[in-house]
């Protein structure tokens, strides 16, 4: 039932805008924090590495009541680049109510079809378990559902959300459970294995 559409960030066709610098490269580009955007048609979503200075977008529409429709905009924007893109994109919506920041998050876990409408799957909570060779190794505390299409197209379907909510938060609850358990036995596991060789 659940469906993943969601495209990686860190591609090898990612460029550099305006120049190239070569001081950045867009394949080692980390992105760590998260904002979520909104207007009427679309989610933006920026993702930027630790330190804020490389960005990248993911755009996800909301014109669809029952398709979901992704596209990752192939380009690395400074901070200035952001601020500028951002703000174009409000001045061209203020007539449907602008750019809106809706949360944010640490990453999406997925997006699933319930009913007839997609739903984004947000970590807004972590926390750290272990570290892996200098990686950090983390469960999901939090998460948050959203709904993609815009509530002007949703059918009464998709808006009789009483039930919808409930199904939703268990699957999420345990599929959370199974993951924090998951990285437990990894973590234990990897543990065993490091202390069994010295």
């Amino acid at each position: 039932m659940a469906k993943s559409h969601l495209p990686a960030y860190a591609s090898s066709s990612a460029k550099i805008h305006p120049s190239n610098d070569p001081e950045i490269d867009p394949n080692s580009c980390s992105l760590e924090k998260f904002k979520l955007y909104e207007t009427r048609a679309r989610f933006y979503l920026i993702g930027s590495d630790r330190n804020k200075k490389f960005f990248r977008v993911l755009k996800i529409d909301r014109s669809e009541p029952s398709d979901l429709n992704v596209s990752e905009d192939p380009v690395v924007y400074s901070p200035q680049e952001i601020k500028n893109l951002l703000q174009r994109i409000d001045e061209g919506n203020r007539a449907t109510g602008g750019l809106n920041p809706v949360a944010k998050v640490f990453g999406i876990a997925g997006c699933i079809k319930f009913l007839e409408s997609y739903y984004l799957i947000l970590v807004t909570k972590r926390r750290q378990i272990g570290c892996i060779c200098g990686h950090a190794i983390y469960s999901i505390d939090e998460s948050q559902l959203i709904t993609i299409p815009h509530v002007s197209i949703q059918s009464d379907v998709a808006n009789s959300k009483t039930g919808l909510r409930v199904f939703m938060y268990h699957v999420v609850k345990n599929s959370k459970v199974k993951r924090m358990a998951m990285y437990s036995q990894v973590f234990q596991s990897i543990t065993t294995n490091k202390m069994a060789k010295t």
